[in-house]
């Protein structure tokens, strides 16, 4: 869907740090947006609609913080090795399939999907919980196709024997290794 309005654009060449930059100013302004403002404002909507609640549940802290480092690495994984950014119209330059790559295609995706799960669970929120789901939904049918098309389009049978090996979001157990 995105590729039919020209969003996927390789990164300019530039210095990691400048990389590195931009994708964390993109981290903060993610997830401003998709896992602060927008899970709030179901939580705001929620309790004016009287929405029964359940108790957080104590392992959602250690999930968020396990997942926001996840989501860290794969994020800077993007900006050194592939010398891009996470973002569609900035994105890698080369094919990555180390660091979490070599066990997830899409860790960043999947880390979201679990930071977005461990805050629905800290607020004890049904919703919040829908939305994650929704929104992941919308990724994997919408975004996702497109992205995969382009890194095929790119990098050819490189992209084909990776996709083949490694799961869009179910790890697997020994890291990928290119032949």
């Amino acid at each position: 869907m995105l590729r039919a309005v020209g969003l996927y654009r390789p990164a300019r060449p530039a210095r990691n740090a400048w990389n590195v930059t931009k994708t964390i100013i993109f981290l903060v302004c993610f997830w401003l947006i998709v896992l602060f403002y927008l899970p709030m404002g179901v939580s705001i909507v929620e309790i004016d609609m009287g929405i029964q609640r359940f108790p957080p549940q104590a392992i959602a802290p250690p999930m968020l913080l396990l997942f926001t480092l996840i989501a860290l690495w794969a994020a800077l994984t993007l900006a050194i090795v592939g010398e891009g950014t996470p973002l569609p119209f900035n994105t890698a330059r080369k094919l990555v399939v180390s660091g979490p790559y070599a066990y997830i295609r899409n860790p960043l995706i999947v880390a979201t999907g679990g930071q977005g799960v461990a805050l629905g669970m800290t607020l004890g929120s049904i919703p919040v919980l829908l939305y994650v789901t929704i929104a992941l939904t919308l990724w994997y049918f919408l975004v996702r196709p497109g992205e995969e098309r382009d890194l095929e389009k790119r990098f050819g049978e490189a992209w084909r024997s990776y996709a083949q090996a490694v799961r869009t979001a179910r790890p697997r157990l020994t890291p990928y290794r290119p032949h």
